[in-house]
Formats: structure tokens, C-alpha cells, sequence
């Protein structure tokens, strides 16, 4: 079960006084004790430390809030790593399970703004100074195109793993494991990455990468690496535990994202799995005998996993006898001086970005209600989306309930919090019928209201990105009704939709892909394909144009959640930091039914 250490719990997990703590310089090599310098010794402590889903957060600093963020980033992620690598020498393997490239302001800029193929990427710049000894490839990292993960992969002191990620001429892309030594035990790291990438960034990858079916690669991989004599076989994999696909893998043939546990069940030799994608945060679970960890995502905590290796009888051989995890959380650790100054100039390079000025605004706008109401905000991105696409209808997630247009200057960190995904912008012509479809799977963010104060409304199993609101059409959504009944109105200009009815649909490509499940869309031909600009830099390009916007120039009230008793106990749930609902009924009323 996910067991987070307190700070109080940390020195016992590194086994060392508090003194300890201090950083050392990363680049360091401690001396050698143990198995190494003793041929006779019998056990080595091996520790294995653990990052995944970073996404960019290499300092701990909210660039949409233009912020310190003292609860995570891998500046601090590093102090706790140093402080590993002090208290057991040469006995640390550091590991990262994925999404690395992709994920805030200095992603970007690194990826979009850069000068020169030969200009160290960021990422790549912090990883080195931690020395980090492998990561598996998540799917973010073809968000930028196969050019800036190679770049990225060039860089690296350290290989990208994924023994699933093939050629379309049928060889490995990249490499599937490799070998380090602690203190004389051959310690093997296999990788692998989700195969959802082949639907998320399929025009990325088409006709370039497949991606195959992880657990029989990753079986293949571990046989290769025990061959070679590995005595610990280390898995890191872009992959949750368990549970179904976010896209239908029956209709694309795109095998499971989700196999985690699958690999620990199926696949011989493995003595430790670090998973990652899910965001989830695992301390120490054994499966069928493997261990599997996974720490919180955005460096928010870092899995430390203990294996007690000791001979097995052969001359030169060893075995795992016992093993535990733990988790030491990011917060309360200050930053590695080598990492902050790693990073530094893109440090910078970020926030000059995100704090530059690119209109107006004569009021202020909130996002809070975003999920129980329309609001201007949302209905700026969809209205953009909508006249760019040239469609009738549009939709989207409302990506975060933090999000708002302040009055007076609007800047770049204001767009990157309404839409902080590399997303680019489709559409498609859908029936009336997979328009109530989209609709009614929408609204399972919701459970079914039973009336009372204490029931929960949301569905914690539904994120809020897979809660999609649709502009172009007037709407009503009853979640005291069960889940696939609850749209109790639909119309297009005041006529009731008819199943047979079609319309054009502005949307992401994630969502046109059928990320998050939304499974009604497919064979929805295309009639709009915006090519590589982010809907993110088409928001930023209208503000500019505009140079002062204002809420009545994109919001029409057309959608509406029900009942009243619902609304106020959903918008608590989303947002319990926030102040007053700054909407929780349409400011103008729909049309009349």
C-alpha cells in the first residue's frame, strides 16, 4: 500500500544522522566499501532512487503562477539523491520512468524557442548534473516530434530506454536495456513506454515508430539481460499498474497503456518495477514476488527502494533476498545548487516568456465554475477554436478550475494555465447522435446526485481533462439521472438535435484521436486539420490581435448543469483552495425550451 515517509521517517530510510543531509556535489564519486573492495563480502544494500512524469519541473517554480513552488522539482528531487548516494557509496541506481520533455513554460521554450540543435535541452542538462543512470521514454516525448527527442537523446550521459519502440523497417529505436555495476553486482535497467503514443501522436509517428505490445518486449529485453549475467533486473516502464486504456484498444489495436502488474505476474527475472503515467504515487507493493514503486509525478516525491542482495553460491553471482520501498517527499528540501545553475539561463528564458505582456483586459475573468457552468473564460478558447476551425460547434476540457484573465494586462503564463497541453487544433463532422454520445461520456465526470450534503458529485476515477464542454449547441446535463441519461435537452438554434442531424466540431488533436475514451468519435472524418501550431499559441495570437478583449465578444450561454444542489457541492469539491464561486448559474439565460 502507498506509504508517504514523514520528514521525521527520512533519516531512517537513508540510514544516516541528519548531517547527512547536507548536499555534496553531484558530480562525486564516493569511495567504494562493500563487495567491490572485498570479494569476500556476502551482501550489498542496493539502492534504487526513483523519478517519473517531471514534466519539466526541474526547479521548483510555477511559471503560470510566476511562482516559487515549494513542494516539488528535481532541484530538490537532487538534494535528496546526494543525500542517498552519502549515506550508501556506490550502491545508488537512479531511474526515471518518462514524460520529461513536455510539460511547462521552459519544455517549451527549450523545444520551440531555441537557438541551435547543439543547445543543451534543459531536461538533458539536469539529468546529467544528477547523473542519472537510465529513463524510460514516455509519451510526451514525441509531443515536440521525433527532432527534439533525438536532440535530447544526443545529449544524454545517460540512455532513453524503450524495448518497444521499433522501426518501421523492424529494428529496436532505441535501446532496450543496459548494465551498471554496484560494487560488483551486475545490475541490469530495462525500459519500455506506453504504446498509446501510436494514438496521441500518430502523425508524429506514422510511418517512423511502432510501438509493440510492452509486457512481451519487456520479457524479451530481460531475457537478453540475464543471458549477459545480470545478477538484478531494474525495470522502469511508461506505464500504469492496471485498468483499461484511455482509448479503445479493440477499435485501434493500439495495445494497453496500462501493464504494470502485468509485468510483474508474467515476466520471469524481475526484481523491481518503477512505473510512472498514471500520476499515481506508490510506496511499496510486491507483486508476485517484484516490487513496485512509483513516485508522485512533477518531482513531487522520489521513490527510494532498498534490495538486499546477497551471494547466491556461484562464484561472482548474487541474488535479491529482500526488498522494500518508501517515498521522501520534495517539500521542505532545499535546491542542489549544480541543478539550479544547470538550468539556470533556461530558467530565465522561461519566465521572460511567460511574463511577457500580449493585451488586455477591461474585467476580470475567472475559470473556477468552469466545470459546473459556462463561463467567458472557457468560452474564449472554444469561441477560438470554433471561428479558426471554421466549424459550427467546438469542445474542450476546462484543463484547470485556477485558471483566470486578470484586469488590466494579460500575459503569457495566463494562456499557458487555460491551455497548458501541446495540443493542436482538428475538426470533425459528427451525427447528432455521436454528439449526444460525446456528450453523455462527458458527463460521467459526474456520479448520479442522490440529493444528500454528504454524497460526493464528482467521480474521482474521471479526471477533469476527460470532462469536455461543448460551445455551438444549447444543453442541459441532470446528474441526478444515471450515467448515460443525463442529457435532458439538446439543440441547435432552438431546434431539438435529431440523431440522423450533422454538424462540424472543433476539437484537439488528442480528443480527434480518441484520447480519454471518447470512442463515439471514431470514423468522424476530418475537415479541418490546423497543422503544427499549438491551440495554445492560436489564444496567445488572438489576444495580440485584439489588443484589449472582453467577456462579450466570445460568451454565448448555451449549457447548463442540474440540479442547483449538485452544482454548489461540485464546485466545492473542485475547488476547495479558491474563494466564492464567481459563477454558478449562466450570466445570460439559454434559449428557452
Amino acid at each position: 500500500m502507498p506509504n508517504c515517509l514523514s520528514r521525521a521517517a527520512l533519516a531512517a530510510l537513508l540510514a544516516v544522522a541528519a548531517p547527512a543531509l547536507a548536499p555534496v556535489s553531484l558530480g562525486a564519486q564516493q569511495p567504494a566499501a562493500g563487495a567491490a573492495g572485498n570479494p569476500a563480502a556476502t551482501r550489498v544494500d542496493l539502492v534504487v532512487a526513483a523519478t517519473t512524469d517531471v514534466h519539466g519541473r526541474r526547479r521548483g517554480w510555477d511559471y503560470d503562477a510566476n511562482a516559487e513552488d515549494p513542494r516539488r522539482g528535481l532541484a530538490r528531487a537532487a538534494t535528496i539523491v546526494d543525500s542517498l548516494r552519502t549515506a550508501h557509496p556506490s550502491r545508488v541506481v537512479l531511474l526515471d520512468a518518462g514524460d520529461l520533455l513536455q510539460g511547462n513554460a521552459m519544455t517549451f521554450v527549450a523545444a520551440r524557442q531555441a537557438r541551435g540543435a547543439d543547445t543543451l535541452h534543459p531536461v538533458v542538462a539536469a539529468m546529467n548534473a544528477m547523473r542519472y543512470d537510465a529513463a524510460a521514454i514516455g509519451n510526451h516525448e514525441f509531443n515536440y516530434g521525433l527532432p527534439t527527442l533525438r536532440r535530447a537523446v544526443r545529449q544524454a550521459r545517460f540512455p532513453f530506454l524503450a524495448a518497444n519502440a521499433y522501426t518501421v523497417a523492424g529494428r529496436r529505436a532505441f535501446p532496450a536495456w543496459r548494465m551498471v555495476d554496484r560494487q560488483g553486482v551486475n545490475v541490469a535497467i530495462v525500459g519500455a513506454t506506453t504504446p498509446g503514443s501510436m494514438v496521441w501522436d500518430r502523425d508524429h509517428l506514422r510511418g517512423r515508430l511502432v510501438m509493440r505490445d510492452v509486457v512481451p518486449e519487456v520479457r524479451k529485453a530481460v531475457e537478453e539481460a540475464r543471458a549477459a549475467r545480470a545478477d538484478v533486473v531494474l525495470v522502469t516502464v511508461h506505464s500504469g499498474l492496471e485498468g483499461p486504456s484511455s482509448y479503445d484498444t479493440v477499435r485501434t489495436g493500439i495495445p494497453s497503456e496500462n501493464v504494470g502488474a502485468r509485468i510483474a505476474r508474467e515476466v520471469p527475472g524481475v526484481d523491481m518495477i518503477l512505473i510512472g503515467h498514471s500520476h499515481g504515487e506508490i510506496a511499496d507493493t510486491t507483486i508476485n514476488g517484484v516490487l513496485v514503486v512509483q513516485p508522485r509525478n512533477w518531482a513531487t516525491s522520489v521513490a527510494v527502494a532498498h534490495l538486499d542482495v546477497v551471494r547466491d553460491g556461484t562464484p561472482g553471482r548474487w541474488r535479491v533476498a529482500g526488498r522494500r520501498g518508501g517515498l521522501v517527499q520534495a517539500a521542505g528540501h532545499a535546491e542542489h545548487p549544480a541543478v539550479v545553475e544547470a538550468v539556470a539561463s533556461a530558467h530565465a528564458a522561461a519566465v521572460r516568456y511567460v511574463t511577457t505582456p500580449i493585451g488586455r483586459s477591461t474585467v476580470a475573468w475567472r475559470g473556477d465554475s468552469a466545470r459546473v457552468a459556462d463561463v467567458p473564460l472557457h468560452d474564449f478558447m472554444l469561441e477560438v477554436m470554433r471561428r479558426r476551425a471554421g466549424a459550427q460547434l467546438a469542445a474542450s476540457a476546462p484543463f484547470s478550475t485556477e485558471a483566470r484573465f486578470p484586469a488590466g494586462d494579460i500575459t503569457v503564463r495566463e494562456l499557458s494555465r487555460l491551455y497548458p497541453y501541446e495540443n493542436t487544433l482538428r475538426a470533425v463532422r459528427v451525427t447528432g447522435q455521436q454528439l449526444r454520445d460525446f456528450l453523455e461520456y462527458s458527463a460521467r465526470y459526474y456520479r448520479q446526485w442522490d440529493g444528500t450534503d454528504t454524497s460526493q458529485v464528482t467521480d474521482p476515477r474521471v479526471p477533469g481533462y476527460n470532462f469536455d464542454v461543448v460551445a455551438g449547441v444549447d444543453y442541459v446535463l441532470d446528474v441526478s439521472r444515471p450515467v448515460g441519461q443525463r442529457v435532458t435537452r439538446l439543440e441547435y438554434q432552438g431546434k431539438a438535435v435529431a440523431p440522423t442531424d450533422t454538424f462540424t466540431m472543433a476539437l484537439n488533436n488528442y480528443r480527434q484521436t480518441g484520447g480519454g475514451g471518447f470512442a463515439m468519435l471514431a470514423g468522424a472524418p476530418a475537415v479541418y486539420d490546423g497543422g503544427s501550431i499549438e491551440i495554445r499559441q492560436m489564444l496567445i495570437d488572438e489576444v495580440r490581435r485584439k489588443g484589449t478583449i472582453r467577456p462579450e465578444d466570445y460568451f454565448t450561454a448555451n449549457w447548463r448543469l442540474e440540479p442547483a444542489g449538485a452544482v454548489a457541492r461540485a464546485y466545492g469539491e473542485q475547488n476547495r483552495r479558491l474563494g466564492p464561486p464567481s459563477a454558478l448559474a449562466p450570466r445570460t439565460p439559454m434559449v428557452a425550451p
